[in-house]
């Protein structure tokens, strides 16, 4: 075939392939989501390698592939985490409380996990497992800082500077517990399991005083965010919730109670828009 004949295809493919990409616009690609979230086992935690690991990471990243969505998860200590979220475009936190105090600066996916929140100590210290409100000075009490539970410890007669210490990551204060130098901790159901075990290593008991409250954890996204966005994530949260996905990743985690409760708010959800 002459040279000017091939040539002349070569232009006129060229020429076809730039009509057909001229035609079909290009979707934009979305903006990678910046999440954080807290050192709080088994729900996530920096794994050997390095990287965030997690039961409730695991879910989220189930989730931001069923949306397609590029994302980003950085572990940082919660106040740190939070201010970020609230400050940042384009972002997100989990698993955090939904209260009056943080409903107007997020839109809300959830719940991602329904814990009973208790107070908890060692055994040594609190025979037959017995502690009463207003006996809080005789106690020193540890909870992070920017934690919705410090209010609940200041109910109870704590107050920071007295009998109440305030630190900056999760699991300093069960350390600080495991050690002696503090005889009061706040613990969900889910971490306590863990705890208990490591407690039993240290030779004694983690014992629950008293529940606090049961709350409802969520995932908490700038404002900026549309609430179309919100939508989706939302469905595709409660599909993973009736569709087994959920309770593969958390069984064996976290409680066949807790993993129940979720599953039923996704089917009483499903039946109200039915």
């Amino acid at each position: 075939m002459p040279k000017f004949v091939l040539y002349f295809f070569f232009i006129a493919s060229w020429l076809n392939s730039l009509n057909l990409a001229l035609a079909v616009p290009m979707q934009a690609e979305q903006p990678v989501l910046r999440l954080y979230t807290e050192h709080s086992p088994p729900g996530e935690y920096i794994d050997a390698s390095g990287n965030v690991a997690g039961a409730t990471v695991e879910l989220i990243k189930l989730l931001l592939s069923r949306l397609d969505q590029p994302a980003t998860i950085e572990l940082l200590p919660w106040a740190r985490a939070l201010g970020l979220a609230r400050s940042q475009p384009n972002s997100g936190i989990f698993e955090t409380v939904r209260n009056a105090e943080r409903e107007p600066y997020f839109k809300w996916v959830g719940p991602l996990k329904v814990h009973t929140i208790g107070l908890y100590g060692r055994s040594d210290n609190f025979a037959g497992q017995q502690f009463y409100t207003g006996t809080g000075n005789k106690y020193l009490a540890c909870e992070y800082r920017e934690s919705v539970h410090v209010n609940a410890l200041k109910r109870l007669g704590f107050t920071e500077g007295q009998n109440l210490i305030l630190t900056v990551n999760h699991g300093d204060c069960f350390t600080l517990l495991l050690k002696g130098r503090v005889q009061l901790v706040v613990l969900n159901e889910a971490s306590a399991g863990e705890r208990k075990l490591q407690m039993q290593q240290a030779g004694h008991q983690l014992v629950m005083l008293q529940p606090l409250s049961q709350v409802r954890l969520y995932l908490a996204f700038s404002l900026d965010i549309d609430d179309t966005t919100i939508g989706r994530w939302q469905r595709v949260l409660e599909q993973s919730y009736l569709d087994g996905s959920m309770r593969a990743l958390y069984q064996g985690v976290y409680s066949e109670q807790m993993i129940s409760r979720l599953e039923q708010f996704a089917s009483e959800r499903q039946a109200q828009l039915q």
